[in-house]
């Protein structure tokens, strides 16, 4: 028994310092979003966004992004699309994972608030600039999840 108290009381303090350490960010639903909640979106590290600015990431290293949602529809498979979105066209992110139950649960469940979580690789070759990154979850039956998020892309590499 002591065993399973101790299991859990350091399950609890983990989930405690991930929250505590998350920071939200500002989001904008993307246009015609009407099949979806997106509840809260976090990236860390992102200082900036305790002044709701845009996160400041730097090549060469990783991201982690977390997201609450709630589907109105069900689905048995979800992929995840990632694109740097302009007003005329969207550009894929390259070398991303797209099986997303593979960062969240699957079967979707309408109505059920889940989780995605997934840790970016900012490549070098990622050129420098402020990006709008549109986020999508896409069900087998093309209803989806989307968010856009805004990031500056830097040339440092470490923050200061």
């Amino acid at each position: 028994m002591k065993c399973f108290q101790t299991v859990v009381s350091v399950a609890i303090l983990t989930l405690c310092l991930h929250a505590a350490w998350a920071e939200v960010v500002h989001f904008k639903k993307c246009p015609g979003e009407e099949k979806c909640t997106i509840h809260e979106v976090s990236i860390t590290p992102c200082p900036e966004a305790e002044e709701g600015r845009a996160c400041t990431v730097y090549r060469g290293t990783n991201v982690s992004i977390t997201f609450d949602f709630t589907p109105e529809f069900a689905a048995n498979e979800l992929t995840t699309d990632v694109a740097w979105t302009q007003p005329n066209f969207d550009l894929p992110f390259v070398g991303m994972d797209t099986a997303a139950c593979k960062h969240t649960k699957c079967p979707a469940v309408s109505g059920t608030r889940q989780t995605y979580t997934y840790d970016l690789p900012i490549k070098k070759s990622y050129p420098p600039k402020h990006y709008d990154v549109k986020w999508k979850l896409t069900s087998e039956n093309n209803d989806s999840c989307c968010f856009i998020v805004q990031i500056n892309i830097t040339k440092k590499t470490k923050r200061t």
